[in-house]
């Protein structure tokens, strides 16, 4: 589908007040005092169809590295949609209901324990681990660096080697009382992200 018929599509779309339209993307953050963001969202994805297209809603610490928008704690409303289906698609969006309870940066963790991680087990634990020390819960964030860190006995541990890096420089500025240094360290790969992803929110 090219891009002047998602705008098309976008352009007639209702996504709830607080949600802003760029592009592909509908978005709203739940931000920390700290400047820490969360990405609240949907997009509309491609298919190999090209008169069709996906809509997914979706979940993602931007300061967790990732280099791409991470639909792993989120799903598809519906199936195939296409230029035809958008009335229909509009009433589908008004019932939607998963985002109701994601109004502040103090319901992302609930919200994280009651729904489904599609992705890699490391990846939710990654989002436990830093999300509860920006919160300053570190005796929590402790527990879920501790089971990324002992990954190094992982058979494959090479794998998650800049997870494990990750989660060792966060324990190190918890051990050492620095709770500011790891904050500038999240929101540098916050920043990384946003720059990834070309978005500024």
């Amino acid at each position: 589908m090219k891009l002047s018929e998602f705008n098309k599509i976008m352009n007639r779309l209702n996504f709830p007040e607080r949600f802003i339209k760029i592009g592909r993307l509908v978005y709203t953050t739940l931000n920390h005092e700290t400047g820490a963001k969360i990405l609240v969202g949907f997009y509309l994805d491609s298919s190999i169809d090209k008169n069709s297209f996906f809509v997914q809603y979706f979940v993602q610490c931007l300061y967790v590295p990732f280099g791409t928008y991470n639909f792993s704690l989120g799903d598809r409303i519906g199936n195939y949609w296409g230029i035809d289906d958008v009335d229909y698609l509009n009433n589908e969006l008004k019932r939607f209901g998963k985002f109701y309870s994601l109004n502040s940066f103090e319901d992302f963790i609930p919200y994280l324990e009651n729904n489904i991680f599609y992705g890699n087990e490391i990846g939710r634990t990654q989002y436990f681990a830093f999300t509860y020390f920006i919160e300053k819960d570190f005796e929590r964030s402790l527990l879920y660096l501790n089971e990324i860190i002992n990954l190094k006995s992982h058979p494959n541990t090479e794998w998650f080697k800049e997870e494990i890096l990750s989660a060792e420089f966060i324990k190190k500025c918890i051990e050492k009382h620095n709770y500011n240094d790891g904050i500038e360290q999240l929101n540098k790969w916050q920043l990384h992200t946003m720059k990834s992803l070309k978005i500024k929110v």
